[in-house]
């Protein structure tokens, strides 16, 4: 928290939010970070669900992935919540399309990927709910404006954009004892626009190890850290606004064993201009942007009966920069057809430096492993509306990779002996993509679409170079992984009778081919030859290696309903059953489900309005029994969990709230290691705190 201190009395110079009214009267809203193009007329033909800010306020003291799990098929690696897993862990999927750490979804904060540019996944605690304005999730992949890491759908993220001056935030305390809160200021300066966000979050959370089987070397998860992040918003002309935004962040995060620790420190920078003079003239908007940070982290082994606890790995320094930027052009033809033609750029690099192999009382090992990335590409997407009832849309991609300075070098600490030292060759290809679609409106209350896509996903430097170990089960890396590939169809159908009643339904199916996986190689103590890695007593090696091919197919089911005024209704479904279907490297997998996902998801809401400035909103999600491991001999069970939200208006500008999550404390198994031990989702937590705007 110290780097966190030091530059708080900056704040209103930095970070990512949004904006604001210039009370000149010159200009019209003027938006910080949130002003964007208007949404192409593709968007119509995807299967996209859009989270408002009323549910996003709605959300207690929740984290922004939990509240995206209303949508059935979101998942991080494990069913567990950001505020109680390893920051490596949060990689996010739709559609039960392969969890893993790393993710197959790409997620934008107004544009700007906020995946980790190492890893994957994503450090949900600089999200905060309260900063958003909505969420869309684009379900399924596809060319376009998305290209890497959009393998499972995307997730774009806008900021809030309050007008005039003021203050707003949320303040919460919890069962555990943790405090929560954001504090977002935002006014004029002349013709420039302000806002600045502080957040900050600390305190224990729940037991990692199912009760039972925990020992004195558990303790309760512990978090703690901080957000400071702002921005300025410059209007060039009436139809131009030039914006400069910034963040810096540092989290400490206990993972449920004294000293298995890690902090994350992310500093972040964007630049962006947006041209927009309606729907009949050209626009075009850009963005540049960069990415620095550091995720050192200490690992641990348990004894049986969880009384020792030694080190198995420490990464004292994790360095990862990105620096990349994308534009877009749209460019109107005629009433009926506009063209988007855009590029887009990242080049991302990170190593890991860490001790390894620990003999008491210390480690004798010393590693450096990761590389450098670049991924480019530029696409052509036509979108055509001969009438208001009919929309189609096309859309081709061509993306460049290269992987370059890939290496992982092991010393003895005793001796200095140089015991590995491999120069990885560079990598490099090209992978082109499509999507072609269309939407009809059939009655007046009936809409048909159909899509069909391929994507890809480029294999990321941690997958490629860092090996890792949980406990007593060993991963390691694996530098010649081929990049993911994806082809898609789906169909749906979406039903308006009144203006009361809205449902959707969505069939698809996907084909994942060279998909990276956590392969097993070995269960049984001893010395892997091939791998040159010693496995413990109780414990499993696994290698990241390229699956040849999954087939995923399901169906989407949405409904809502406005009851009466005051009473809304929601229901949602997703039925997804991803198998391997070739393994040439592993024979023995083909037939079985993918590890963590769950055939059947679903979620039920109810919200209330009684009275003026009441709401009572209640949740439940559930979802059935699923596989921890690849070769499908660790089963989790199903779940189920009530979820409850009340909030007050105390006056125009104070909300009081209080929330109780998996109210019924139900056990949600969320991993199973090789000897039996359980890890457990978050139990019963209840929340009260305080909404404002001054």
């Amino acid at each position: 928290m110290k780097g966190l201190r030091r530059i708080l009395p900056f704040g209103v110079l930095l970070l990512p939010v949004p904006g604001f009214a210039d009370d000149s009267g010159d200009v019209g809203e003027v938006v910080v970070t949130g002003r964007r193009l208007p949404p192409a007329a593709s968007e119509l033909v995807l299967a996209t669900s859009v989270i408002d800010r009323e549910t996003l306020a709605q959300s207690g003291n929740q984290r922004l992935d939990d509240a995206l799990r209303d949508v059935p098929g979101f998942s991080l690696f494990r069913r567990q919540s950001s505020r109680a897993s390893h920051p490596t862990t949060q990689g996010v999927t739709l559609r039960g399309l392969g969890p893993s750490g790393a993710g197959r979804t790409l997620v934008l904060l107004d544009g700007v990927p906020q995946n980790d540019p190492f890893g994957g996944w994503i450090d949900w605690s600089r999200l905060p709910t309260t900063t958003l304005e909505s969420v869309s999730l684009t379900r399924g992949g596809g060319a376009g404006p998305w290209g890497n890491a959009a393998l499972a759908g995307t997730l774009r993220l806008r900021s809030h954009a309050p007008a005039g001056n003021g203050v707003e935030g949320k303040a919460s305390v919890d069962s555990f004892g943790a405090v929560d809160g954001t504090i977002s200021g935002f006014g004029a300066l002349g013709k420039a626009n302000l806002m600045a966000t502080v957040a900050g979050h600390s305190g224990k959370g729940p037991y990692l190890i199912r009760e039972g089987q925990r020992g004195p070397a558990d303790v309760r998860t512990r978090d703690k850290g901080g957000l400071i992040q702002g921005g300025v918003g410059v209007p060039f002309d009436d139809a131009t606004q030039v914006s400069l935004t910034g963040a810096y962040s540092s989290d400490v995060f206990i993972n449920g064993i004294e000293i298995a620790k890690s902090r994350s420190r992310i500093a972040d920078g964007t630049a962006n201009i947006v041209h927009d003079n309606g729907r009949d003239a050209v626009g075009w908007e850009a963005h540049v942007y960069v990415r620095d940070e550091n995720l050192p982290a200490v690992f641990s082994s348990v004894n049986a009966t969880r009384t020792t606890v030694t080190p198995s790995l420490n990464q004292f320094r994790v360095p990862a920069t990105a620096v990349g930027g994308n534009a877009i052009v749209r460019v109107p033809v005629s009433d009926a057809l506009a063209f988007d033609i855009g590029a887009d750029g990242r080049r991302t690099t990170g190593e890991t430096n860490e001790l390894f192999q620990y003999v008491a009382p210390a480690f004798t090992r010393v590693r450096a492993a990761g590389g450098a990335q670049f991924i480019g590409g530029g696409y052509l997407e036509a979108n055509w509306t001969p009438t208001a009832a009919i929309t189609v849309t096309a859309a081709g991609r061509v993306d460049t990779w290269e992987q370059t300075d890939g290496h992982r070098r092991e010393t003895a600490i005793t001796g200095g002996a140089l015991l590995r030292d491999d120069r990885y060759a560079k990598r490099s290809g090209t992978v082109g993509n499509y999507r072609l679609g269309g939407r009809v409106a059939a009655t007046e209350t009936v809409e048909l679409r159909a899509t069909v896509y391929s994507g890809f996903r480029v294999p990321t430097l941690n997958e490629l170079y860092r090996p890792f170990r949980v406990g007593n089960d060993i991963t390691e890396a694996n530098p010649l992984l081929r990049p993911e590939r994806m082809r898609g169809i789906e169909a749906g159908i979406d039903w308006k009778p009144t203006e009361r009643v809205a449902a959707s339904l969505t069939l698809f199916t996907a084909r994942l081919t060279d998909a990276v996986g956590n392969i097993t190689v070995r269960t049984t103590p001893g010395l892997d030859p091939v791998l040159n890695v010693v496995v413990p007593a109780g414990g499993t090696l696994r290698q990241r290696q390229n699956i040849d091919r999954i087939h995923s197919e399901g169906v989407e089911a949405d409904v809502t309903v406005a009851a009466t005024s005051a009473l809304d209704l929601t229901v949602r479904y997703l039925y997804t059953a991803p198998r391997i279907t070739k393994a040439s490297n592993q024979p023995s997998l083909v037939g079985l489900d993918l590890a963590q996902v769950a055939k059947h998801q679903g979620f039920v809401s109810a919200s209330w309005r009684p009275w003026s400035g009441g709401v009572l909103r209640a949740e439940g999600h559930f979802a059935g029994s699923q596989f921890e491991d690849d070769i499908n001999s660790r089963r989790l069970a199903g779940t189920a969990t009530l979820d409850l939200y009340a909030e007050q208006a105390l006056s125009p500008s104070a909300t009081l709230f209080l929330s109780a999550d998996n109210l019924f404390d139900r056990t949600v198994e969320a991993g199973r290691s090789a000897d039996g031990l359980v890890t457990v989702g978050t139990p019963r937590v209840v929340a009260a705190g305080v909404k404002f705007r001054l």
